[in-house]
C-alpha cells in the first residue's frame, strides 16, 4: 500500500494520536472545495455544532470524479474523528481508541486504491481535457453565446437552465485542466501544452510558475539548486548551455 496517513506533531493537547489531513488532490470540483473550505472554518471558529451544519454541504455533493469522491471520503473521516490544532491552525485526524484505529486503516486503503484511479498517464489527461474544451465550446457557439446576443438586444435574459449548463461545462473543463497540469509532461513540446493554457491569450495564472518552471529543467536536463544558492545569473548560464547544446549540428561541426 502506498498511500498512509502522516503521524502529526504537535506540542498541543490535541489527542494522544493524531494524522494530518492529506492535501486534496489537484481536479476536486470547484463547489465542493468551497464547501469543504466552509467546513473547515466552521471547524475552527465555531460556534458548536457549525461544522455538523457545514457538512453538510460536502455530504450532499455529487462526486463527478475520483478526485471528489477522495475529497468527500477524506472529509467524512475528519467528520468523524475531528480535531484541531489551533497551534498550527490545522485540521487533523485524532485517533482514540482501537475502533478509531482500524477505521483510519480502513479509510487508508481505500483511499489508496482511490487515488491509484486518478489520471496520471499524460495521454489520458490531455484528450480529458481536450474532449471537455470541445463540449464547452460546442455549447458555448449552440447554445449561450446565441442566448447572450438575444439578451444584449433588448431580448429575455439568458435563461437559467443555460446558465447553469454553461458553468456545468466550465467546471468540467476547469477540472481536467487541473489534472492535466499536474501530470508530468513527457517533452518539452507537451509541457508547451502547459504554458499555453496557463498563459496565453491574457490568462495569468500566476500559482503554476514555480511548477512550470521546475518541469521545463527537468525536460531540458538543468539540475534543481537551492533558492538562495542561486542567482539571474547562473540560471541563463545553464540554460544558454543548453541552447548550445541543441544547436549543435549533428556530427559536432560548427
Amino acid at each position: 500500500m502506498t498511500f498512509q496517513f502522516k503521524r502529526h506533531s504537535s506540542s498541543g493537547d490535541v489527542a494522544q494520536v493524531t494524522y494530518e489531513l492529506p492535501a486534496l488532490p489537484a481536479g476536486v470540483s470547484g463547489d465542493l472545495h468551497r464547501a469543504i473550505q466552509r467546513y473547515g472554518e466552521a471547524v475552527k471558529e465555531g460556534p458548536d455544532g457549525a461544522d455538523d451544519e457545514a457538512f453538510l454541504a460536502v455530504k450532499a455533493f455529487e462526486a463527478r470524479t475520483t478526485q471528489d469522491v477522495i475529497a468527500k471520503l477524506l472529509y467524512q473521516l475528519h467528520l468523524n474523528h475531528r480535531g484541531w490544532d489551533g497551534e498550527t491552525d490545522t485540521l487533523v485526524i485524532t485517533e482514540s481508541s482501537d475502533a478509531d484505529s482500524a477505521a483510519i486503516e480502513f479509510a487508508a486503503v481505500a483511499l489508496d486504491e482511490l487515488y491509484r484511479q486518478i489520471p496520471r498517464c499524460w495521454e489520458s489527461a490531455r484528450k480529458a481535457y481536450h474532449a471537455a474544451v470541445l463540449a464547452e465550446k460546442e455549447y458555448d457557439d449552440r447554445a449561450w453565446t446565441p442566448a447572450y446576443h438575444v439578451s444584449e438586444a433588448g431580448g429575455p435574459p439568458i435563461p437559467d437552465a443555460v446558465n447553469s449548463e454553461y458553468e456545468r461545462l466550465q467546471e468540467v473543463r476547469t477540472t481536467a485542466e487541473d489534472v492535466l497540469l499536474t501530470v508530468p509532461a513527457p517533452s518539452i513540446s507537451e509541457w508547451a501544452i502547459k504554458y499555453l493554457i496557463c498563459f496565453d491569450n491574457g490568462r495569468e495564472c500566476t500559482g503554476a510558475v514555480d511548477l512550470l518552471c521546475s518541469e521545463a529543467k527537468r525536460l531540458l536536463g538543468i539540475r534543481e539548486r537551492e533558492q538562495d544558492a542561486i542567482d539571474d545569473l547562473a540560471l541563463l548560464q545553464d540554460v544558454a548551455v543548453w541552447q548550445a547544446n541543441a544547436s549543435a549540428p549533428i556530427g559536432g561541426e560548427a
